[in-house]
């Protein structure tokens, strides 16, 4: 029965690689409303570059099935510093797109400003294999995100929450609601099926330790 599935949580490890690898191609860019809604395919190279950026940073997490040790969820987290320079150039114009979209949930307000802080982790991709949802590893995997900040003496954390349930996650962990995108009054054409409640906006959260 799923009810006795038991989880751990533990520092992604380059060993991971593969199977990290698979749930962002099979679960995340696939069931995300928004990388649906814009068709993005070109997710391959893409996911690789991901993995290896969290992977120097040594701060994302796991979550593994204790019996199966098959990972079925993660969260994958960069450190960021104020004045760093984003290099968010892809060569895949929809994922250029999305790129930019985020960038502008951020155009109202310098989040460092805002929290008064030098480094920052930005939490950048959660995804929970469908079949060990309702466990919440999510927030489990947020929690253990901000406990291990907090031992490098990151003074706070950030992330780009595009729909309701991620921000419930977040919530969860008192992230506050920064600012916010709607997506039809970004590009009502491009996202324009993105407009039930559930994902019909970006939110930026925040939270300092």
């Amino acid at each position: 029965m799923s009810s006795s599935l038991t989880f751990n949580i533990r520092l992604l490890h380059e060993d991971d690689h593969d199977q990290v690898l698979s749930l962002l191609l099979n679960s995340f860019f696939k069931d995300e409303p928004i990388t649906q809604c814009l068709q993005i395919t070109e997710t391959l190279q893409f996911a690789k570059n991901i993995i290896k950026d969290c992977l120097q940073d040594q701060c994302s997490f796991v979550a593994f099935n204790t019996e199966t040790n098959q990972i079925v969820a993660i969260c994958l987290n960069e450190i960021k510093h104020k004045n760093q320079r984003n290099e968010t150039i892809q060569s895949d114009e929809k994922l250029g797109f999305l790129f930019q979209l985020f960038a502008d949930v951020h155009k109202n307000l310098n989040i460092f400003e805002k929290l008064n802080a030098h480094t920052l982790l930005h939490v950048f991709i959660i995804s929970v294999d469908k079949r060990a949802r309702g466990h919440g590893l999510a927030s489990r995997l947020i929690e253990k995100s901000i406990e291990y900040a907090k031992e490098l003496e990151i003074a706070g954390a950030f992330a780009e929450a595009t729909n309701l349930i991620s921000l419930k996650c977040f919530k969860q962990q008192k992230f506050d609601v920064l600012d916010e995108l709607i997506y039809m009054n970004y590009d009502s054409k491009r996202l324009a099926n993105l407009n039930d409640e559930n994902h019909d906006r970006c939110y930026l959260v925040a939270r300092k330790f």
